[in-house]
């Protein structure tokens, strides 16, 4: 999408009045003619062009380009993984899971899933009966590595590799029992879900933003979120809460709705994952701000690029992740510890925008989102890492 300016996003003096026929003009319908000086609309230089230009980028498929040399995967057959996934229920990671699951079964290496439901207490313990079960290398996704540390320090003693996925950002200093990492681009995913908001408020947006404290990854996104609308938009106003991963569903509305009531100012959220949408919408609907709280979230799973595509909900935007990439790339660095290859730095999946400006490009199937059709193309995961393993 083009954006010349963000008012061309937006047009009036206040977005909480404009409600939805402005959530209508996203896409640049409105007239070019200059604001009203009588009116309260922003000055034409509220948005950077950096801004625009940033959210212009990320608005177009992309293709992984931060690729790992071929190795030999010839001795990795019959090979067993274990898996330890920080909330089984978790759409994202149980996405992530499926699609590396697929992965590896090409280089005949099978993978057994061990549930850490949202306490590193059990975590550690999924760790400890992959030790027991003789697993090949173990994969804890989700949790801070040093949430399992004994645990971890244990399979290393035992001989066996232990990697993380989805819950540092991989740019961050690793644990010494930490033998490769990889991660969705936490900071930058923070830092479109505010461009976005800046552009589309013009600079004038009142934000709620909502970590998950429990997944460290959470904080990463959220330090990108803030410093980013500080830099891009001094005018804008953060307020940051946090609902642990298992209490999304008890409470992730209850705070949405004190929170609106505490400051009816509020024009967007900004939930730093799409699933917990399902709890956060309908608590901005029962408010009665339906139509004039935006939420603009993360992920890019298929139920809530569904509900985005319809354009009636709150969501107006969501940062969407390749997750058949991300469960690839993770595949592709046990691979590489097993062999003895070197792991690959800074081993992030691509990140792309979504709005209404580009939803209506999408097939949204579950083959299209499972086959990387919405970033790189369909099949194009597949046949790079197919074409980097050789046996």
């Amino acid at each position: 999408m083009t954006r010349s300016h963000a008012v061309s996003r937006r047009t009036g003096s206040s977005v909480v009045a404009l409600g939805v026929a402005a959530a209508l003009l996203l896409s640049g319908c409105s007239t070019d003619a200059p604001a009203d000086p009588g009116t309260d609309a922003p000055a034409a230089d509220a948005v950077s062009q950096e801004v625009l230009d940033k959210l212009a980028s990320y608005e177009a498929a992309s293709a992984l380009d931060n690729v790992g040399e071929a190795f030999d995967v010839s001795s990795v057959e019959g090979k067993t993984v274990w898996w330890v996934i920080q909330e089984g229920a978790n759409p994202f990671l149980a996405t992530v899971m499926a699609h590396a699951e697929e992965a590896l079964a090409e280089v005949g290496v099978k993978l057994v899933t061990c549930d850490g439901k949202s306490n590193p207490v059990d975590a550690n313990n999924c760790i400890t009966q992959g030790i027991a079960q003789g697993a090949a290398a173990i994969q804890v996704d989700g949790p801070d590595p040093e949430t399992v540390a004994n645990a971890a320090q244990a399979a290393v003693d035992a001989g066996i590799p232990v990697l993380t996925g989805s819950g540092i950002d991989a740019s961050q200093p690793m644990p010494d029992f930490i033998a490769g990492v990889t991660s969705q681009p936490y900071v930058l995913t923070g830092e479109l879900a505010a461009d976005w908001i800046i552009a589309d408020s013009d600079g004038a947006a009142n934000v709620l933003f909502i970590t998950t404290p429990d997944v460290s990854g959470s904080g990463f996104q959220a330090q990108g979120f803030k410093d980013e609308m500080a830099k891009y938009c001094p005018d804008c106003t953060v307020t940051e809460q946090g609902v642990t991963l298992g209490n999304w569903a008890s409470d992730l509305g209850s705070t949405v709705s004190a929170a609106l009531a505490k400051d009816p100012t509020i024009n967007y959220i900004a939930p730093v994952f799409d699933p917990m949408t399902q709890f956060i919408n309908p608590a901005i609907q029962q408010a009665g701000r339906g139509e004039d709280v935006q939420v603009v979230t993360v992920n890019g799973n298929l139920p809530f690029m569904q509900e985005l595509a319809t354009g009636t909900g709150p969501t107006k935007a969501l940062v969407g992740l390749d997750l058949n990439l991300l469960g690839w790339i993770e595949a592709d660095q046990i691979l590489r510890v097993l062999t003895d290859t070197p792991p690959v730095s800074d081993y992030y999946t691509v990140a792309r925008v979504f709005d209404e400006d580009n939803i209506g490009e999408l097939d949204l199937t579950a083959e299209a989102f499972g086959d990387s059709s919405w970033y790189g193309g369909a099949g194009s995961t597949a046949e790079l890492f197919t074409s980097l393993w050789l046996k």
